[in-house]
């Protein structure tokens, strides 16, 4: 080994580097943040023919502290696989990427975005559904409690999702931080 293949390498690497699409996430497959920042930049000016979509695993946590970690990566891996396969079905030229364990994001054709979101979430509703206890899935809530007066009763997971599907006010910046303040802000609703 010496320079040149130092060289090589970097090369190489750097040719990687220029396309964000092939660092993909470890578990998930998908890409993350820089890919998805770059796919953004090239449809929001087109907003109205595509869609972008920020979906959520909803109740993943009250999950987690309940049954535990031992389904934890197959809930992700799932619902990963989910998104991505329904998503290029419905839609060849879509883009599905990871924010983070329990977010992602969806751009598509406009046309294609709510049939992607709503399969996506009957197929996870699907594969989630085992991981509960029968008893709990008769009820369709797994945890549930008094704070500040009001009981607060937390479901089952569930894909939930915001979308921005035509020309909008929201900066091109501040576009996933909206999204994802909206579906916070339908967590808390649907805990009251």
């Amino acid at each position: 080994m010496g320079l040149p293949e130092v060289n090589k390498y970097i090369k190489d690497l750097r040719k990687k580097q220029s396309d964000p699409g092939n660092w993909p996430d470890y578990l998930t497959g998908l890409p993350g943040k820089s890919a998805i920042l770059h796919e953004l930049d090239k449809i929001y000016p087109k907003l109205g023919r595509h869609a972008v979509a920020y979906v959520r695993i909803e109740n993943i946590y009250p999950y987690l502290i309940k049954y535990g970690y031992s389904h934890h990566a197959d809930l992700i891996e799932w619902s990963a696989a989910i998104l991505k396969t329904t998503a290029e079905g419905l839609d060849e030229s879509s883009f599905v990427g990871t924010i983070n364990a329990h977010d992602y994001i969806i751009i598509a054709k406009q046309s294609a975005i709510n049939e992607i979101l709503e399969k996506s979430q009957e197929l996870f509703a699907k594969k989630a559904h085992p991981c509960y206890t029968a008893e709990d899935r008769k009820k369709g809530v797994i945890l549930s409690f008094e704070a500040g007066g009001k009981v607060m009763r937390v479901g089952l997971m569930k894909l939930i999702f915001a979308v921005k599907d035509k020309n909008t006010d929201v900066p091109r910046i501040e576009i996933l931080p909206y999204l994802a303040g909206v579906c916070s802000k339908m967590e808390k609703m649907a805990q009251a």
